[in-house]
C-alpha cells in the first residue's frame, strides 16, 4: 500500500451497488478498498478486523440501517470518515447530522456519480492527509522528549487531544475514566484531558499495573492517590495528589478491590 494511503470499506446489502462502487474507487488514487460487507453485522466486525479510515455506507438496509451501525460504532472509541451511499436524498441532512460525531462526514445520492464520488473522497483524503502529516511532526518534534533521564529511564506517555500533544508522566496521572466515547486523564499538572481514540482497556496496558488498579468498566486508579473510601449505597473514593483532590463515585461490587489496595498501600 503506497505511502498516505487511506483504508475504505463498502457496507451495501446490493451486490451490484459494491461492484459498482469498487469499480470506481479502483480508478482513484491513494486508496485501497479493504473490504465489503452486505449487512451491519457483518459490516461491524469487517470494521473491527480491519480498521478503515473511511466508511461509505448505505442507510436503508434489512434488518438494520446505516444509523443503526453508527450506533453501535458510537459505543467504541473509535472515529472514522463516513460518506452515506443512499437512494433517499430526503435523508441526508439526517444522515449527516448523525455522523457529526465522527471525523468526517458526506452524502452521494443512488445512482451514483463518480465524479462526484470522487471529489468527496478527494475532499475525504485531503483532511485525513493533513492530519496524519501533522501527528507525524508532532511525534517527530516529541521523540526527544519520551524519555526521562538516562538514571531513571522510564517512559512518558504521549496523548493527542485534538491536534495537541501531550507528554505525561504516569506516576502524575490521578486516575482515569471512560464516558462520552472518550477516555478523561486527571492529573496533577492539568485540570483533565480529554483523549479520543483510544480504549480503556488500551490505556490499562500502557500503565504501571504496581501503581493502577482498574475498578470495573469505567475507572482507572492511581493507587498511591487513594485517600479515602466511603462505602454504603453510593460508595465514593477520594484521590489526591499534588494539592489536587477529586472524589469518584464507584459502584458498590467495586468498592471490596479499592478498598483492599488502600488496606495495602
Amino acid at each position: 500500500m503506497k505511502n498516505h494511503s487511506i483504508k475504505v470499506v463498502l457496507i451495501d446489502d446490493e451486490f451490484f451497488v459494491r461492484e459498482t462502487l469498487r469499480s470506481m474507487l479502483e480508478m482513484m488514487p491513494n486508496l485501497e478498498v479493504v473490504g465489503e460487507a452486505e449487512d451491519v453485522r457483518s459490516g461491524l466486525a469487517l470494521i473491527a478486523d480491519r480498521e478503515p479510515d473511511l466508511i461509505l455506507l448505505d442507510i436503508k438496509m434489512p434488518v438494520l440501517s446505516g444509523f443503526d451501525l453508527l450506533d453501535e460504532l458510537s459505543k467504541s472509541q473509535q472515529s472514522y470518515g463516513i460518506i452515506f451511499v443512499s437512494g433517499y436524498p430526503d435523508e441526508a441532512l439526517m444522515a449527516v447530522q448523525k455522523a457529526a460525531p465522527y471525523f468526517h462526514s458526506d452524502f452521494v445520492v443512488k445512482p451514483i456519480d463518480p465524479f462526484l464520488l470522487q471529489e468527496k473522497i478527494e475532499l475525504f483524503y485531503q483532511k485525513w492527509k493533513t492530519v496524519r502529516e501533522q501527528e507525524a511532526d508532532l511525534m517527530g518534534r516529541l521523540e526527544s522528549m519520551t524519555e526521562r533521564p538516562d538514571e531513571e529511564k522510564k517512559p512518558l506517555l504521549v496523548f493527542q487531544n485534538s491536534q495537541v500533544f501531550h507528554c505525561i508522566d504516569p506516576d502524575d496521572i490521578i486516575y482515569c475514566d471512560s464516558a462520552n466515547r472518550q477516555i478523561n486523564v486527571y492529573c496533577s499538572q492539568y485540570d483533565h484531558l480529554n483523549i479520543p481514540n483510544i480504549t480503556l482497556d488500551a490505556l490499562e496496558k500502557m500503565l504501571p499495573a504496581d501503581r493502577f488498579i482498574r475498578v470495573g468498566k469505567s475507572h482507572i486508579l492511581n493507587k498511591f492517590a487513594i485517600r479515602f473510601i466511603q462505602k454504603g449505597a453510593r460508595p465514593r473514593c477520594m484521590l489526591a495528589m499534588n494539592g489536587r483532590v477529586h472524589e469518584v463515585q464507584l459502584y458498590a461490587t467495586n468498592i471490596e478491590k479499592v478498598e483492599q489496595t488502600y488496606s495495602v498501600s
